[in-house]
């Protein structure tokens, strides 16, 4: 049996030991990582203990077969977001112009940007830190000249995102939308989930504000057959289409891997 083999079993045990859920991929990660350095090793497991995600611990993390680096400024990408990529990879119309809000590390825009190289985005954020960690994401994934990011508050500086970047063919957003008792709950149960920003998390008391934002105050703003994509939390799906409906918006709906209601189209039912 090899060292690093030896390493990674005492690593597993270790995670399992910590109740971590996926202890024998992360143990994989963190061997792999360490190589053998059992200072390093030591001190991620250490970190593990206290319930620091591994994201933030190791500094960066793949989506969408992508790599992105992640601080605490950001929320840490969920496989289920991959589905927005997907949407737009396929859905976006040629030599699109898209606007991602609420970017964090600007994880969607850049991997949809990075196949389809005729496409060019903006993204929008209210925290400085995750637009300074978006930029250096576009960098390293090759896309930094098709990209423009702003650090704003989209409900407070709407018209001045839409003064900016009037010629949007496509909206996507994976709002905070998490309810007041379930951003209350995370400081209760969820040690690792705190760690990340609850105003990344925090969509209102009933989670929808940052929807009825977006709908009431972007999706009509723009072109007349702008595309609204959304990421949904579970069982919201309903009253996003409601929002959609009171503007005259059709609307699809994509499963993710668990078969939730996870992305919801809006599109503009033009004459």
């Amino acid at each position: 049996m090899t060292q690093m083999m030896k390493n990674y079993l005492c690593i597993k045990d270790e995670l399992k030991k910590m109740g971590v859920e996926n202890y024998a991929f992360e143990a994989k990660i963190i061997s792999e990582y360490a190589q053998d350095n059992i200072e390093i090793t030591t001190d991620i497991l250490n970190r593990r203990k206290k319930k620091e995600p591994l994201q933030y611990i190791l500094g960066s993390w793949e989506f969408y077969g992508d790599e992105y680096k992640l601080n605490a400024d950001c929320l840490i990408p969920r496989p289920e977001t991959e589905f927005l990529v997907e949407y737009i990879i396929n859905n976006a119309p040629q030599n699109a112009n898209i606007i991602d809000l609420c970017c964090g590390s600007g994880c969607i825009a850049i991997s949809a940007l990075k196949r389809r190289r005729d496409i060019k985005a903006v993204a929008v954020d209210i925290s400085c830190g995750a637009v300074e960690t978006a930029k250096e994401n576009a960098e390293i994934n090759g896309v930094s000249d098709r990209i423009c990011f702003f650090a704003l508050d989209i409900i407070k500086d709407s018209k001045t995102i839409v003064k900016i970047n009037g010629d949007i063919d496509l909206i996507v957003s994976n709002p905070p939308y998490l309810t007041q008792s379930e951003t209350e709950q995370i400081k209760i149960d969820n040690a690792e989930l705190s760690y990340e920003p609850e105003r990344a998390f925090y969509g209102g008391k009933d989670g929808l504000d940052f929807y009825r934002f977006i709908v009431g105050n972007y999706s009509r703003t723009y072109k007349p057959n702008t595309i609204t994509v959304f990421e949904a939390g579970k069982n919201q799906y309903k009253s996003i289409i409601d929002m959609f409906g009171q503007i005259n918006f059709s609307y699809d709906v994509v499963l993710d891997y668990q078969k939730i209601e996870r992305v919801v189209i809006g599109k503009p039912n033009v004459k």
